[in-house]
């Protein structure tokens, strides 16, 4: 049996019970430390080395065929998915791609907009 310290993650305080349980089945945590502003809390497992330890074999697939530069078409059809799923990944692995070269970002034309006017 693991023994595990469970800490506030603000105060980082160890005086910490147990208290109750998510719909979801995930422990909650209540942290009694008077000072401390978080009272409630759910303690989230240490993540790996890269962020997609965590996710489906399939998901993880996508998106090593989204950052080779495949299209959504032939990822579905080769990965055996819905076109819709692959779609949904590659728009959000979209909305953390630097844009292009010469593409002005959404931010720095409201700063050219502002500085201009």
């Amino acid at each position: 049996m693991a023994v595990m310290d469970v800490r506030c993650p603000d105060c980082h305080g160890l005086n910490v019970v147990k208290y109750g349980v998510q719909p979801n089945g995930k422990q909650r945590y209540l942290c009694q430390d008077a000072h401390c502003t978080r009272r409630i809390f759910i303690v989230r497992p240490a993540v790996g080395e890269s962020g997609l330890a965590r996710l489906p074999v399939e998901m993880r697939r996508v998106i090593e065929r989204a950052l080779a530069g495949g299209d959504v078409e032939e990822t579905a059809r080769e990965l055996r998915l819905p076109a819709t799923t692959v779609a949904e990944v590659f728009q959000v692995l979209a909305r953390f791609a630097a844009p292009p070269a010469g593409v002005a970002s959404r931010s720095s034309r409201g700063l050219r907009r502002r500085a201009a006017g």
